[in-house]
C-alpha cells in the first residue's frame, strides 16, 4: 500500500479492518530506521532521538512481528536488547541518569517489558522494570492534590493518567495485589473528583501529543469497576464526545494525537459497545495513516516516534479481537 496525499482510504470499519496488516508494515518501516541508529550515548536505547521514543520503539516492532507474524522486526528490536547493555541501563536509571523519563517513558518500559514478557516468554527486561516501577510508584503516592491536579492536565510527558494505567498494568501482570488495589485507591479517590477540572472538552486542544481526559478516561475505565465507572461516564459524557481529526498538525508534537486519541476512542467504543467511538477511531487512524509527511517523514520532528502510536492505536483493536 502506498501512503500520500492522494490516498483517500475508505473509513468504513470493515475496510479498515482489511487495511490493518498493511498499515503495520508501513508504520515498522521508519521505526526499525530509527531504532538503529546513534543518536545518544545510552547502552542500549540510543535510537530515535531520545530514550523514551527508543523503548517505544522496541515496543512497536514486537508488536508488529507479533501481529503479522514477521519474524524480522523481532530479530531487529532483540538485536538492540544485549545483556551487558541492559545491564549499564541499570545502572544508569539507579544513578539518576534518566530521572528526567518520570514518568513517561518510565510507564512505556514497564508496557514494553509486560508485552515482552506476555508474548515472548521473555523477562530480560525484568530487572529495569521492577526498578522503574518503584520509581513511579513513590513518585505517584508523594503528589500533593494540587500536583494531581496538574499532572492530570498535562496533555505530554508529565500526564499522571499514562502512569498510572501501566503501573497498574504491571502489578496485574505480576499479581501484586497490594499495589494493584493501592492504584484502585488512587483512581478513585484522586482521579476520578477531576470531572471540573478536567473536562472532556480539554480534548480539543490540538498543541500536544496526550489528549488528558482520554488518557484519564482510559486510567479510570480499566481500574475501577462496572458498578462505579458506569454511572460516572454517562455524567462526565452528557454531552457526547466528537473529536475531529487534526489534517495539519500545528506543532511537532500534535502529529501524534490522531493515535493518541485512537487510544481513548477504542477503549470507550470496547466499554460501551457504542460504534460513534469506533468510527471516530477509524476517522482519527485513517486520517493519520493518508498524512505520512507527519509520521514517516522528517526524522528528527515526526519519524522518530509518530509511527509507534500508531502500531499502539492498531494494535488495541487487533488484540481486543
Amino acid at each position: 500500500m502506498t501512503f500520500s496525499h492522494t490516498n483517500h482510504s475508505p473509513t468504513s470499519w470493515e475496510s479498515f479492518s482489511a487495511s490493518r496488516f498493511d498499515y503495520l508494515s508501513a508504520l515498522a518501516i521508519p521505526i526499525a530506521e530509527g531504532i538503529t541508529r546513534q543518536d545518544t550515548t545510552h547502552p542500549a536505547f540510543r535510537g530515535c532521538i531520545d530514550w523514551h521514543s527508543c523503548v517505544h520503539g522496541l515496543y512497536a516492532l514486537l508488536t508488529v512481528s507479533r501481529l503479522t507474524g514477521e519474524p524480522q522486526w523481532r530479530h531487529l528490536a532483540e538485536s538492540l536488547l544485549i545483556p551487558d547493555k541492559l545491564d549499564r541501563e541499570l545502572v544508569c536509571i539507579r544513578n539518576g541518569e534518566l530521572n528526567r523519563e518520570l514518568p513517561y517513558g518510565y510507564a512505556w518500559f514497564l508496557k514494553l517489558a509486560q508485552d515482552r514478557q506476555r508474548f515472548f516468554q521473555q523477562d530480560d527486561l525484568r530487572a529495569i522494570a521492577a526498578e522503574l516501577a518503584r520509581r513511579l510508584e513513590q513518585w505517584l503516592f508523594s503528589l500533593s492534590d494540587n500536583e494531581i491536579v496538574i499532572h492530570a492536565r498535562h496533555r505530554a510527558y508529565g500526564n499522571v493518567s499514562w502512569a498510572v494505567l501501566n503501573v497498574w498494568e504491571w502489578a496485574q501482570w505480576n499479581n501484586d495485589i497490594g499495589l494493584a488495589e493501592a492504584l484502585s485507591v488512587f483512581t478513585r479517590e484522586r482521579l476520578l473528583p477531576l470531572d471540573q477540572a478536567l473536562p472532556s472538552s480539554c480534548d480539543d486542544l490540538t498543541d500536544e501529543f496526550f489528549p488528558a481526559a482520554l488518557q484519564r478516561i482510559r486510567a479510570i475505565l480499566a481500574i475501577l469497576p462496572g458498578n462505579e465507572t458506569a454511572p460516572w461516564l454517562r455524567a462526565y459524557l452528557a454531552q457526547d464526545l466528537q473529536l475531529e481529526p487534526v489534517h495539519r498538525p500545528t506543532v511537532p508534537h500534535s502529529a501524534g494525537l490522531n493515535f493518541s486519541r485512537c487510544w481513548g476512542l477504542w477503549d470507550l467504543f470496547q466499554y460501551t459497545g457504542q460504534s460513534r467511538y469506533r468510527d471516530q477511531y477509524v476517522r482519527h487512524l485513517v486520517t493519520q495513516m493518508n498524512h505520512p509527511e507527519y509520521w514517516r517523514d522528517d526524522y528528527k520532528k515526526y519519524g522518530h516516534w509518530v509511527a509507534q502510536f500508531g502500531i499502539y492505536a492498531i494494535a488495541l483493536s487487533m488484540d481486543s479481537a
